[in-house]
C-alpha cells in the first residue's frame, strides 16, 4: 500500500470515516481485518452509486483483507426505513433469495471473489429465538431509535412508526456481532444503522467497528440514486449505450462529482478533468462524452465506450434509429405490449409515460392507453430517448 493509494482510498467519494485515526492504526497492524457490506435484496440490482462503495471493497481485497458481504435475506423483508416507496410490497424470503442472486453477480463485476465471502443473514436469523429477540431489544430504548432522522420526521409528521421499522437497525446492528466485524462500509443515509452496530459490539465486548460512509451519487434527475426510482438511476444492468445516453443527459453541475466519484479514472486525472472543465479550457460536451465514454468502458470493458459514442452520434447526430432485434408479441393494447417488450416494468409506469408524452409508435407520439397493436405488421416503439423495441405481433 502506498501513501498515495491511502490518501485516494480515504479521501476519494468518501463522506466520513468514523473513527479514521483507529481505521488507520487498524491498517497498520497487519492483521487480516473484516470489512462488513450489507445490502438488501428488495430489488434485482444495484446501480452505479453502488460501485463507488465497492471499489472500496476491491481495494481492500487487494490489501489482503476479507471483505465479507452480507445478504440480507432476512431485513429485506422489512424494508428500510429510508425506503421512500411506502407501497413496495413486502418481500417473501424466496423474492429476497432470487434477487440475491442477481446482486451477486453484479458484485463480481466490481469485487473479484478473491478475499471475499458471502454471508446470508439466515446463517443466525434462521435459529434466532423470542428470547433472543427480546434480549436484543432490550439493549436500546425507544427514545435512540427516535433519534434516527427519518423516524423522527415521521414522528413530527404523525406518520405511523411500525414496530418493525424499529427491528430493522437493530437486526444490521447485530449483523455486525454476528461477523465479528472490523470495519462496516455503506452509504451516508446508513449512518445510523452502522454506529449502532459500533456501540451493540462494544456493549458485548467486541472491539467496536470503524465506520466507512460514502457519498450518495445522484441520478438524472439530480436525486440520489434509489432502488425505488428506477427509471432516474444508471444501472449496472443497463447496457452500454443506454448508460451512456444516461450520462449524457445529466445535469452538467454534476460533472465533477461524477469524474471524481463514478469512474475508475486516475485521480489526478480526474482531478485535472474537473478543472479544465471549471475554467472553460474543456467545453461541459465534451467533458459530458468523456465521461460517458469513461463510464461505459468501466463497466463494459475496454471499446465498450467508443461503441456507445458512435452509436449515440448514430442516433441525435445522424437520425438513424438503434439496431434492435426483432421481438414476436402477442397482440394487445399498448400498455401490456411495451411492458412484454421490455421498455418499462409495469403497465401503471407506461400509463404515466403515455401522459407525458414519452411514447411513439413509428415515430408518432401516443397518449392513448387504449390503443391496440393488431396482428398487421411490424412496429418500431419507442419510450423516452433512449429505449427503442422492434416488434412483430402476432394474433
Amino acid at each position: 500500500m502506498t501513501s498515495e493509494d491511502r490518501t485516494e482510498f480515504f479521501e476519494r467519494a468518501v463522506a466520513e470515516v468514523i473513527e479514521r485515526a483507529a481505521f488507520e492504526r487498524l491498517l497498520e497492524s497487519g492483521r487480516r481485518l473484516r470489512w462488513k457490506l450489507g445490502l438488501d435484496p428488495t430489488r434485482p440490482d444495484l446501480h452505479l452509486g453502488h460501485a463507488a462503495g465497492l471499489r472500496k471493497l476491491r481495494q481492500g481485497a487487494r490489501w489482503g483483507h476479507e471483505v465479507i458481504l452480507i445478504v440480507g435475506d432476512y431485513t429485506a423483508q422489512i424494508g428500510d426505513p429510508t425506503d421512500k416507496d411506502e407501497t413496495r410490497p413486502v418481500l417473501s424470503h424466496e423474492e429476497a433469495l432470487r434477487n440475491a442472486e442477481t446482486y451477486l453477480e453484479q458484485f463480481y463485476r466490481i469485487v473479484p471473489k478473491e478475499n471475499v465471502r458471502i454471508a446470508m443473514q439466515s446463517e443466525w436469523y434462521g435459529s434466532f429465538t423470542l428470547k433472543e429477540t427480546i434480549e436484543l431489544t432490550s439493549r436500546f430504548t425507544v427514545q435512540q431509535m427516535l433519534a434516527r432522522e427519518e423516524f423522527r420526521k415521521r414522528q413530527t409528521e404523525g406518520r405511523p412508526i411500525p414496530i418493525k421499522d424499529l427491528l430493522y437497525p437493530l437486526m444490521q446492528a447485530y449483523d455486525s456481532v454476528a461477523i465479528k466485524s472490523d470495519i462496516e462500509f455503506g452509504g451516508t443515509d446508513q449512518k445510523f444503522n452502522n454506529l449502532l452496530g459500533r456501540e451493540l459490539q462494544a456493549q458485548i465486548g467486541q472491539p467496536p467497528q470503524q465506520v466507512f460512509l460514502w457519498n450518495l451519487l445522484p441520478g438524472t434527475d439530480g436525486e440520489k440514486m434509489s432502488k425505488t426510482k428506477r427509471a432516474t438511476g444508471i444501472w449496472l444492468t443497463d447496457p452500454p449505450n443506454e448508460i451512456y445516453g444516461k450520462v449524457m443527459s445529466l445535469h452538467d453541475d454534476l460533472m465533477p462529482m461524477y469524474f471524481e466519484w463514478a469512474t475508475e479514472m486516475p485521480w489526478e486525472d480526474a482531478k485535472k478533468t474537473v478543472a479544465a472543465l471549471q475554467t472553460g479550457s474543456l467545453k461541459a460536451r465534451d467533458a459530458k462524452r468523456l465521461l460517458a465514454r469513461t463510464i461505459v468502458g468501466d463497466l463494459w470493458g475496454t471499446g465498450a465506450g467508443a461503441e456507445a459514442e458512435r452509436a449515440f452520434d448514430r442516433l441525435h447526430k445522424e437520425g438513424q434509429l438503434p439496431e434492435v432485434p426483432l421481438q414476436r408479441l402477442q397482440a394487445g393494447r399498448i400498455l401490456e405490449v411495451v411492458v412484454r417488450a421490455k421498455l418499462a416494468e409495469s403497465n401503471s409506469m407506461v400509463r404515466r409515460l403515455l401522459e407525458q408524452g414519452g411514447v411513439k409508435v413509428n415515430g408518432e407520439v401516443v397518449r392513448d392507453p387504449s390503443f391496440e397493436f393488431k396482428p398487421d405488421g411490424t412496429y418500431t416503439i419507442q419510450v423516452g430517448t433512449r429505449k427503442y423495441a422492434r416488434v412483430e405481433i402476432t394474433a
